[in-house]
């Protein structure tokens, strides 16, 4: 069994791992997650392996952990029950954790060969958006907040902002004052996935947000020396967190009497969702959302399968001859299916 010097070599290896991971300028949230799933599988490896080195470690070693990671029950923190396994992607973040430790390790040289090199991620099941707002609910939404308390500007101005380009929340709440160039009209967003940073155009209506929220309402919060955040608390004056974000966004959901489970995601959702229906070229939408693969964005391409009931009725020349009644019946029945769509958990 592995004796406590040799746990506390392990806990230096991760801690150093984590150092090298700041100094290559990994998002805050990345370093959090990674420093979590490395601590994790460590914690597997002395107690289910009795090595004497991390350098020990060979390939079969990490599939058993891989194939833990797959019989892994999570529990209910109120109950103690047991709840579900790990999704596909929950495992694969872990896993990307280990690999990526172990890449390191290899870099450094405290390993000869990297064992984690042969093991395959789990294949993730491609979900598609559910709940996306239509383009007239996504106005409502927006302009049933009043522009009259400094807090309803600043919530305009998120969901405004949020719509306009798809911003992530942890990216939302990362944006300083310094990122939004009005002379330009567009918005630096850094710290986003991979920790890239992109400049997207924002709306006419987004700017217009921006400008009163900037003018007349922030000032009112941003009470903390030197705060430059964007976003404030107008309780705190510090930053808001991606809690704050999700409870706004649900607040004014539930204010518009919008019965759908708006998230920000399905701002996100709906913003690229809406520029593709509207003939925006696919590449210029990943570029927006920052996605790294042109296969995450290509989630959008989905056809909503009552819009396509009615481009065939339309357009397909065989439906010409049909009776229009039961062309409307066959849609509205289509339209249904579309409903038993799975939901989207990624993105």
């Amino acid at each position: 069994m592995w004796t406590e010097n040799q746990k506390q070599k392990l806990e230096l290896l991760r801690g150093r791992f984590i150092e090298y991971l700041m100094a290559v300028n990994y998002s805050p949230a990345t370093l959090v997650n990674y420093s979590r799933d490395a601590g994790i599988f460590l914690d597997w490896l002395t107690e289910n392996t009795a090595l004497n080195s991390i350098a020990d470690v060979t390939a079969a070693h990490l599939s058993q952990y891989q194939i833990s990671l797959y019989r892994l029950e999570t529990e209910d923190e109120k109950t103690g029950r047991k709840k579900q396994r790990l999704s596909a992607g929950a495992q694969a973040n872990k896993l990307a954790a280990m690999k990526r430790f172990f890449l390191w390790l290899w870099q450094e040289g405290v390993i000869v060969h990297n064992p984690s090199a042969s093991i395959q991620m789990p294949k993730q099941p491609k979900m598609l958006p559910r709940n996306i707002l239509t383009p007239a609910e996504a106005k409502r939404l927006i302009e049933s907040i009043p522009i009259e308390k400094a807090r309803d500007i600043r919530d305009r101005s998120i969901l405004e902002v949020m719509y306009a380009t798809g911003i992530r929340r942890a990216e939302l709440v990362s944006l300083t004052i310094y990122d939004v160039e009005m002379q330009t009209g567009t918005l630096r967003i850094e710290h986003g996935k991979g920790n890239e940073t992109r400049l997207v155009p924002l709306t006419q209506s987004s700017q217009t947000a921006l400008k009163l929220y900037l003018e007349q309402a922030r000032t009112a919060f941003a009470s903390q020396p030197g705060q430059i955040r964007l976003f404030v608390s107008s309780r705190s004056g510090g930053p808001l967190d991606v809690d704050d974000i999700r409870r706004i966004v649900r607040k004014w959901t539930k204010n518009a009497n919008i019965k759908k489970n708006v998230t920000p995601h399905t701002m996100r959702h709906s913003c690229a969702t809406h520029l593709l229906k509207g003939r925006a070229d696919i590449r210029q939408i990943q570029k927006l959302l920052g996605h790294r693969r042109l296969s995450s964005t290509e989630i959008y391409t989905h056809v909503e399968l009552g819009d396509l009931a009615e481009v065939i009725s339309r357009c397909h020349p065989r439906e010409k001859a049909v009776d229009n009644g039961k062309k409307s019946a066959k849609n509205a029945g289509l339209k249904k299916c579309a409903k038993r769509l799975p939901a989207c958990t990624t993105g």
